[in-house]
């Protein structure tokens, strides 16, 4: 693709891609393990499985199904515990394991409103100041119930890219609690901006990746929703520049 439809990848997103594709689908609620696995790998570490990383989070999965035309995975090495009640993996706790996991090579930088709401000019502003280092990846802790469905057709996305209207369709797939994926790049366009997503089933999107309007992942952010951002642990100080440049905090929620 050329011109406003080109996607504009972020920095090591090739790789980031990749690996999360060749790791698909997800174990069942093992979503933030998954994103995390990708970014770790990505950066070309030999972390075992979701289920190391899962663990080492405190992950607490919840009992659902994957999305339609996608099969569960259940094939655990390490006891995952289930409970729906507490479900969940709290962002500071997957930013420790990812740190911890890389022997500190890693560093992760969240970022949450510093007051307010999340909105599209704070979430644009901070991927574009991520071009800075040579290699990033972002996890996104989002509502899936407010994105675009996966399967929107190309038509469309470019329509939305030139008028700003966004399309019509909605996620039919909206699993309980909060949803983990990876922010990889933007397609900009004269009145619209998409955000390529980086998901946990194949089924979502083409083998995994599909856009999104800038506002919806906004909307999909609102709440609790938080980003973590991982780099070297020599550019910590470029993502958290990014951070608050962006007028947003780099802190967890809560």
């Amino acid at each position: 693709m050329s011109g406003l439809s080109a996607v504009q990848w972020l920095p090591g997103a090739a790789r980031l891609v990749a690996e999360a594709r060749a790791e698909l689908p997800q174990k069942d609620g093992l979503a933030a393990a998954f994103t995390a696995l990708a970014a770790l790998r990505a950066a070309g570490l030999a972390v075992p499985d979701q289920d190391e990383v899962a663990a080492a989070a405190g992950t607490v999965r919840a009992p659902g199904g994957p999305p339609a035309g996608a099969k569960g995975r259940d094939d655990f090495r390490l006891p995952i515990p289930c409970d729906a009640a507490a479900a969940g993996t709290e962002p500071a706790a997957l930013a420790a394991a990812v740190e911890t996991l890389s022997g500190k090579r890693l560093r992760v930088v969240p970022a949450v409103p510093a007051s307010g709401e999340w909105s599209a000019a704070a979430v644009f502003e901070l991927l574009a100041a991520l071009w800075d280092v040579p290699r990033v990846a972002v996890i996104a802790r989002l509502d899936p119930a407010e994105l675009g469905s996966p399967d929107t057709p190309e038509r469309a996305l470019l329509d939305y890219l030139h008028t700003g209207v966004p399309p019509l369709w909605t996620n039919r797939w909206r699993p309980p609690g909060y949803h983990h994926v990876l922010l990889a790049g933007v397609r900009i366009g004269a009145e619209g901006t998409l955000v390529s997503v980086v998901d946990t089933y194949a089924v979502l999107g083409d083998n995994g990746v599909h856009d999104q309007p800038l506002e919806w992942v906004t909307a999909a952010l609102a709440g609790s929703g938080a980003l973590l951002l991982i780099a070297d642990v020599a550019h910590a100080g470029v993502l958290t520049a990014a951070v608050t440049g962006a007028g947003l905090a780099a802190r967890f929620p809560g």
